[in-house]
């Protein structure tokens, strides 16, 4: 008999999650210097507490609160982190898990990735010792902050570590992204309260689906673990036409040539992660809009559907802002941009 009231493990909270959604370009908005104004740098109204009833009323089970925290906390060797930052972040949290949602909260654009001195994460053997210790005092305090939350609140160590322009990694750097996961699953467990079974998300490098980097990724022993990667797959599909130079931008998918490149990535995480006991989020995916937007249907549908058929969540990262843009909610309105695809989603991952 199963014992009463146990925590469950990162593979059982997984199992029943469903479908995500990402509140991009808000708390993670790189903005040093701009204090509590860095919310809206990116050009979204402030987030407000319909925004999330929206996005869950419409069947989102899991949240990702992306937040940058360079900028928002002060010097070594405290490195304390800013109260009203803290503050605001806390009061978003809150809504979601108030509204039944699973939260994933994280450190976001702190890495290197943004060409800025405030831009402290770089996973390499050059910089691991002077990182370590910033992480170590972020995730302290964020950890004795939110430690009397319960199981929901899901802790991320970081998001996308990588240097510079590597989007590939080597075993060096797969080694110090490694290395900054098994500090994050100490300091979060030796802080006590919820944490001792805190579900904890890792990703690989630069959150890479790419087989040398999941191969890379070594993840401590513990029941309550999830890995993650991201994976906008085909990218010249995915991605504005402004950011594919590599390639030809693309607005139709479906040949069959396009599914095989879908499926041989699934089949690849499953084999590498969920049939090892490995529960996987793919925490950022999504497609810019097309002039013919029933192309993006087709692909959600066959993205989320075989995705949830191998025990793999999909989490929608949503920005709106622009043209070409991945974002599916009008925060200003809260009213769904393209409900098609929202019903989509929902229906193929349920």
């Amino acid at each position: 008999m199963k014992e009463q009231n146990r925590p469950c493990t990162g593979g059982e909270m997984a199992a029943r999650m469903h479908i995500g959604w990402n509140l991009g370009n808000s708390l993670d908005c790189f903005a040093p210097g701009k204090g509590l104004e860095a919310e809206t740098a990116w050009f979204n109204p402030p987030v407000t507490r319909r925004v999330l009833e929206t996005v869950t009323e419409a069947g989102f089970d899991v949240l990702r609160i992306p937040v940058t925290w360079a900028g928002h906390f002060g010097k070594g060797p405290e490195y304390r982190l800013d109260e009203a930052w803290l503050c605001r972040v806390e009061e978003i949290i809150s809504w979601g898990l108030e509204l039944g949602a699973y939260v994933i909260v994280d450190l976001h654009h702190d890495g290197s990735a943004m060409n800025d001195p405030h831009a402290w994460l770089v996973p390499d053997g050059a910089h691991i010792e002077g990182v370590l210790p910033v992480f170590t005092a972020l995730w302290t305090q964020l950890a004795a902050r939110f430690g009397g939350y319960g199981e929901q609140l899901i802790f991320e160590s970081m998001n996308e570590p990588h240097c510079g322009n590597d989007w590939v990694g080597n075993p060096e750097r797969y080694a110090a992204v490694n290395r900054l996961n098994e500090a994050f699953v100490r300091i979060i467990r030796s802080s006590g309260e919820q944490n001792r079974t805190r579900k904890l998300l890792l990703p690989t490098y630069a959150a890479s689906p790419k087989e040398a980097a999941i191969n890379g990724l070594v993840l401590p022993e513990d029941p309550y673990l999830m890995a993650s990667v991201h994976a906008y797959t085909p990218t010249e599909f995915c991605f504005p036409s402004r950011e594919v130079n590599w390639a030809e931008p693309r607005i139709r998918w479906g040949s069959p040539a396009d599914r095989t490149q879908l499926t041989e990535q699934l089949d690849r995480l499953e084999n590498r992660f969920v049939r090892r006991g490995i529960p996987l989020l793919i925490g950022e995916f999504a497609a810019v809009c097309k002039p013919d937007d029933a192309q993006r249907l087709a692909w959600a549908e066959y993205y989320v559907r075989e995705a949830a058929r191998r025990g793999i969540r999909c989490l929608w990262w949503d920005t709106c802002t622009g043209k070409e843009s991945m974002g599916l909610l009008d925060r200003h309105s809260c009213r769904w941009l393209y409900p098609e695809l929202v019903q989509t989603l929902i229906r193929a991952a349920y």
